[in-house]
């Protein structure tokens, strides 16, 4: 089955990639060494918000590359191709970051003379056979393990499973459908952060959208649900001629760093998502012109392996760290309240964004693309194989 029956939408690829390098900075700043003192911006601490930036544009993207396939109906020979697609799309490189990451884990632990036991679970060898199953980011463990962003890419391909079967129940929605469906989702999002979100998390206690390992499926399924809605209103060109100027994408994207930087509710913040997309995606002149440049447009590819690499990356780091301070991650409570260096933080966090970005294009060129045309091959998902200049969901 090919994977695209319709236009590439060139202008959606860079903003996985710009996401993807916030991400990198925003856990630069929690696990290496944070290099913003409190008090002079939100921007950098609500980094993890980005993560539902992808849940919602995946949704988008998936219900506009597989929406008219499985409109109608799902048949068991479309449903097993379709899997096969996304397997070869997110395994591989899945595979080789995660037996990267647990190397560095079992150094880790070796040399640590006492772990928390939140560090226990984010370090834990025993967590492999869950990781390779994608089940790490299904509510079984204290802390996110290993390959610590895999967690949202478990969490997403279980939402893979079950995409087909919602795609027919969004297609029928006329306009009425499409306002109760966004009334039920915005009552999905506040019960989650006000009655799941104050049970998530190492510390807990308060309302959040911040949900990982143990309620992150939730968190996935409502920002992939938002984007098929998203995409629906997309299919209907609703609001076209305004979200079409470049100046609507300049003031939505604007508004959402402007609403980061304050320290806005995270649900406010999430708001200006589905906007971000329509902009993108409608836009034909300015905004277009911009991200259609080579530069982003291979930013975008890379995303991917951006998000997946740069944990590894900094577990490198941090075996070197433990070496040097056994016990280093023995007190949670005490490592988080010692007063970080920020000068270091500051140093250390441009020099990751740029290994991450070399090591990503590699892990691009030599691993995601040939693995994802062996396998699709392999799978007969398709005729023709993926170029390294080509863009791909």
């Amino acid at each position: 089955m090919p994977s695209q029956s319709r236009p590439y939408l060139t202008t959606l690829t860079p903003l996985r990639g710009i996401a993807a390098l916030l991400v990198v900075v925003f856990h630069s700043n929690l696990i290496l060494m944070a290099f913003m003192p409190p008090g002079y911006t939100h921007f950098v601490e609500n980094g993890w918000l980005w993560v539902d930036f992808f849940f919602v544009l995946s949704g988008f993207i998936m219900s506009y590359v597989y929406g008219k396939k499985f409109a109608e109906n799902v048949s068991r020979a479309e449903y097993w191709r379709y899997l096969g697609a996304r397997f070869a799309r997110v395994y591989p490189l899945h595979l080789v970051t995660l037996l990267w990451a647990l190397v560095s884990c079992i150094a880790i632990v070796h040399y640590a003379t006492a772990l928390a036991p939140f560090f226990a679970a984010m370090f834990n060898p025993g967590a492999a056979p869950a990781s390779l199953l994608l089940l790490q980011g299904m509510h079984l463990f204290k802390a996110a393990p290993l390959n610590t962003p895999s967690w949202s890419l478990s969490t997403e391909w279980w939402v893979y499973m079950i995409f087909p079967f919602l795609v027919p129940t969004f297609a029928r929605l006329k306009v009425v459908g499409k306002l109760a469906a966004t009334a039920l989702l915005v009552g999905f999002y506040v019960v989650l952060r006000y009655w799941v979100g104050p049970k998530a998390g190492p510390m807990g206690g308060h309302p959040t959208l911040n949900m990982v390992q143990d309620f992150g499926f939730f968190r996935c399924v409502a920002g992939f649900l938002l984007g098929m809605l998203v995409f629906e209103f997309y299919r209907s060109g609703l609001g076209r001629e305004l979200f079409r100027q470049s100046a609507s994408f300049v003031v939505v994207f604007g508004g959402c760093l402007v609403a980061m930087h304050l320290g806005a509710l995270d649900l406010a913040i999430l708001a200006f998502f589905p906007f971000i997309l329509l902009t993108a995606a409608y836009n034909e002149t300015g905004i277009k012109r911009v991200l259609d440049t080579r530069p982003l447009q291979r930013l975008g590819d890379w995303s991917f392996s951006i998000y997946m690499v740069h944990v590894p990356i900094m577990l490198m780091y941090l075996v070197v760290r433990v070496k040097r301070q056994p016990d280093v991650f023995a007190d949670f409570m005490k490592l988080i309240s010692t007063p970080p260096d920020y000068r270091l933080g500051a140093i250390l966090c441009p020099i990751l964004v740029v290994l991450t970005v070399l090591v990503a294009a590699c892990m691009y060129r030599f691993v995601e693309v040939p693995a994802r045309n062996y396998l699709n091959l392999q799978f007969e998902t398709r005729r023709k194989p993926v170029l390294v200049e080509a863009t791909e969901v």
